[in-house]
């Protein structure tokens, strides 16, 4: 239908229109659904995900790991923004999930996510450099260190040593990122009294070597 407006310029219409289908302001999300589906990423996650479902209403892990990572690139950056999401029926339907998870859900999925865990994902993130495109010139790897500071000094690793604020308990990790595209190939935690080209060395062909 059509609507007769008065503007200043005199008399104007505009068309409306009705549906009955779904709005979302999150419908970007259909895009990154496609590529998950052509990726195989859903399947990528069944296979690493160590933990399944303790009870027949529990949500499919899988399931809960798009609902968080969906929520992450809707823009939330606590547990409960991305559980917001699910006043909007639309996003899991774009998502291909069963429901966007609740807070609740998040805290117990990352609690279950132990040391074994961290390291079954270590294979999803290999899987997703292996998928990175050739290049004939290959890739440059950049190395960087900062200082992660712990004021109470209580975390497994954590040593006195220097940041921005002066001497303070911190560890000081060590990041190898691809320059060509924004991803960290591997990162290594190392204690804060760390040397700042601790585990590098410069092998031929000006190569950085990481220590393992």
């Amino acid at each position: 239908m059509r609507l007769d407006l008065s503007t200043k310029d005199g008399v104007k219409s505009m068309r409306i229109g009705f549906t009955d289908q779904r709005l979302t302001a999150h419908g970007g999300l259909a895009v990154w659904s496609r590529f998950v589906g052509e990726v195989g990423l859903r399947e990528q996650l069944r296979a690493v995900l160590p933990h399944a479902p303790t009870s027949p209403n529990a949500y499919d892990p899988t399931d809960t790991a798009l609902g968080f990572i969906g929520g992450i690139l809707c823009g939330a950056d606590k547990l409960a923004r991305v559980a917001h999401l699910a006043h909007d029926p639309a996003v899991a339907e774009v998502l291909g999930i069963e429901a966007v998870p609740s807070q609740s859900t998040l805290s117990r999925f990352f609690a279950g996510c132990g040391r074994a865990a961290c390291e079954a994902l270590g294979g999803l993130h290999g899987w997703a450099l292996r998928e990175l495109p050739a290049r004939t010139e290959g890739y440059t790897l950049d190395l960087d260190s900062f200082a992660l500071v712990h004021e109470d000094g209580r975390q497994e690793g954590v040593r006195v040593g220097y940041t921005r604020k002066g001497l303070k308990p911190c560890h000081r990790p060590i990041l190898a990122a691809l320059a060509e595209v924004p991803v960290v190939a591997n990162f290594w935690l190392r204690p804060g009294n760390t040397a700042c080209v601790s585990g590098v060395s410069v092998a031929t062909q000006n190569r950085p070597v990481l220590a393992t």
